[in-house]
């Protein structure tokens, strides 16, 4: 789409088609646009149902047929199509407004009904033969069918595995399951359960080179904000080692808002744990999974307190004796790039180096950026603006180009050659700079290499130069 100032702004949306797998025929059945993008179809393939954003007047209508069904107000925050519902005449819409998601059954007529209205629902369970809902996920933790006889099935299902058990995929009569469980002393395991042989065959493994007792111990690690804001992280130990005065690497996620990172296998943190290091994974102020007030408490923290929670994680985990806060490093990807720059720019005297995967460096450049990829109008560019919370001039304020005099520790910069979400000018652009601060700076630019280094090779190149150059500037015991 062109602009008035002639530059071109990156509009898409998808298309709904059928898939033949016997005769590879492809057959479109429902055509996008600027507002369309969600559909739900129903078991005989059809489009059921279907939502309308309309980006100006912030409308977000549900369609069956030509008749609009459901009408909400877009308020910056998601609303969604989920599935059908528990009859073929309904259809799911989360709402996550609210203090927490909302999910709400939508039928054709219009009447509407709130599902478990007093439970935290994290996910929906679909029949796999007809995608009919026949249960939620309850806190990240228990499922919830709403058939009793399933349920029972179910909780045999689980009760022999410890850790965090996800439900992947489930037989029409619940007697067959394929469960993914992770935890201590699991790197990560598919299985495939049979209630009527009564067995647990291990399908796969994520990670079948990663022995039981490679596996450091994950826990939830509670702390305070210094504004007083409750908040936790993810701590992860060393294996077979007491959590008593280690050297940490605080590892912030992406995202920002509504990212998390949860008690589960994660290879970056298990990597730097195996090494010797303790690992914090702070859900800093915006993150999701913490209720809509925590989310909001994030918007516009980006140069803020989301980076003084980051900090305050690492005081937290020095007061409990975990950590040796003087023998700190930071590694982030992406929002957590930027953290790591900031860390050792806008923040000082924190860590003793710093790894930015994909980080932001030039906020004003890519607000710009954004700005010409997406439009002034678009749900994108707004909510962003948002996010960020500032004008330019405040943004050149938040900004690591712009303090690389300042920077107090060595960075190590990583970033894909053909990232469409930061591009890679962000990391060249504070090479530069801290390289005419005179900064100790590293680079490792992957050719063809995206956001989410999506290529096996390129995240063990990633990993193995992170964990040289944290060891190299912060070594473990």
């Amino acid at each position: 789409i062109k602009s008035n100032d002639n530059a071109y702004i990156l509009r898409g949306y998808p298309d709904l088609y059928k898939i033949n797998l016997n005769t590879n025929q492809i057959v479109q059945i429902a055509g996008g646009s600027d507002d369309i993008a969600q559909w739900v179809v129903g078991p005989n393939g059809t489009v059921t149902a279907y939502a309308d954003l309309n980006e100006r007047d912030r409308k977000w209508l549900l369609f069956h047929g030509d008749n609009v069904i459901l009408r909400r107000t877009w308020n910056d925050f998601d609303i969604s199509l989920q599935g059908l519902g528990r009859t073929p005449g309904s259809v799911i819409v989360k709402d996550s407004e609210p203090e927490n998601p909302s999910y709400t059954e939508v039928d054709f007529d219009g009447n509407s009904e709130l599902i478990l209205p007093n439970q935290r629902i994290t996910g929906l369970l679909n029949s796999p033969r007809t995608g009919l809902l026949i249960g939620v996920e309850i806190d990240n933790k228990k499922l919830r069918l709403f058939d009793p006889a399933m349920q029972s099935k179910i909780d045999a299902a689980i009760k022999p595995f410890k850790g965090k058990v996800d439900i992947l995929s489930i037989s029409e009569s619940a007697d067959k399951l394929i469960l993914h469980t992770e935890g201590e002393g699991d790197s990560g395991t598919l299985y495939l359960v049979d209630l009527i042989s009564h067995r647990a065959d291990i399908l796969d493994q994520d990670y079948p080179d990663v022995a039981p007792d490679q596996v450091g111990a994950v826990s939830v690690f509670n702390y305070k904000a210094s504004d007083g804001l409750a908040l936790d992280a993810i701590l992860t130990l060393p294996p077979g080692r007491p959590g008593k005065n280690l050297p940490v690497v605080v590892l912030p996620h992406g995202g920002p808002i509504d990212a998390y990172d949860d008690p589960k296998f994660d290879w970056i943190a298990q990597a730097f744990a195996s090494r010797g290091y303790a690992v914090l994974q702070p859900n800093y102020r915006g993150s999701g999974n913490h209720g809509a007030s925590f989310r909001k408490a994030g918007m516009g923290e980006w140069g803020g307190r989301m980076l003084s929670d980051i900090a305050d994680g690492l005081k937290a985990l020095e007061l409990a004796g975990v950590a040796d806060s003087h023998r700190a490093c930071i590694v982030g990807f992406s929002y957590g790039g930027y953290a790591a720059l900031a860390g050792v720019t806008l923040q000082s005297g924190l860590y003793r180096c710093a790894v930015s995967g994909s980080g932001i460096s030039n906020l004003v450049d890519f607000d710009r950026w954004r700005q010409l990829r997406w439009g002034d109008e678009s749900l994108e560019y707004r909510f962003w603006r948002k996010e960020v919370g500032a004008s330019r001039i405040s943004l050149s304020a938040i900004s690591p180009v712009n303090f690389a005099t300042k920077a107090d520790a060595p960075v190590l910069l990583i970033h894909g050659s053909d990232d469409t979400v930061v591009p890679i000018e962000q990391s060249q652009e504070m090479e530069r700079a801290l390289k005419s601060a005179g900064k100790p700076v590293e680079a490792l630019y992957t050719k063809g290499e995206d956001h989410w280094l999506s290529r096996e090779g390129t995240r063990t190149e990633t990993l193995k130069a992170a964990i040289s150059f944290v060891q190299k500037y912060d070594p473990a015991d």
